[in-house]
């Protein structure tokens, strides 16, 4: 039976750091002539850049629902003082737009019922149809369990 023999590799590891040390202000430091940090130093630098492309695709907007104008306007103004200043609002007052709009929006915030449909049926609704939307209902009126005190 013959031994088993690994093949030779050189133990020895090279001097050059693999990492290389950058001076005071992010530099690189001073390549040795005809080392292989002249060779490196000769290469263009990578920087970051912003990705033009992420920040100029537009932003799905937030759809608002709900039969009053009135409560929809407070409701955007509420919005607006609390998301980021970009963000686009569309509106809808009957089923149709909500479904119409909603696969497009990033949610959807329901400020009461609507014209052809309570509020409730049509969180279910859409619960059903976009499982993945987030969904919110702001009822301002007091359930009836409260007594009619807010």
């Amino acid at each position: 039976m013959s031994p088993l023999v690994s093949p030779r590799r050189s133990r020895m590891r090279s001097h050059q750091p693999a990492l290389r040390s950058l001076g005071g202000c992010g530099e690189p430091r001073e390549p040795r002539t005809g080392s292989v940090d002249a060779v490196e130093a000769r290469r263009p630098a990578l920087r970051v850049v912003a990705d033009e492309r992420h920040e100029a695709a537009p932003v799905a907007p937030v759809l608002l629902a709900g039969a009053s104008a009135w409560r929809r306007a407070v409701l955007r103004a509420e919005l607006r003082a609390t998301l980021p200043p970009r963000t686009p609002f569309s509106e809808a007052d009957d089923v149709s737009e909500v479904l119409e709009h909603a696969s497009s929006s990033r949610m959807v915030i329901l400020a009461g019922d609507l014209d052809d449909t309570d509020a409730e049926s049509l969180l279910r609704l859409l619960g059903h149809r976009h499982p993945r939307l987030p969904v919110i209902s702001v009822d301002t009126t007091p359930p009836a369990a409260a007594g009619g005190r807010g």
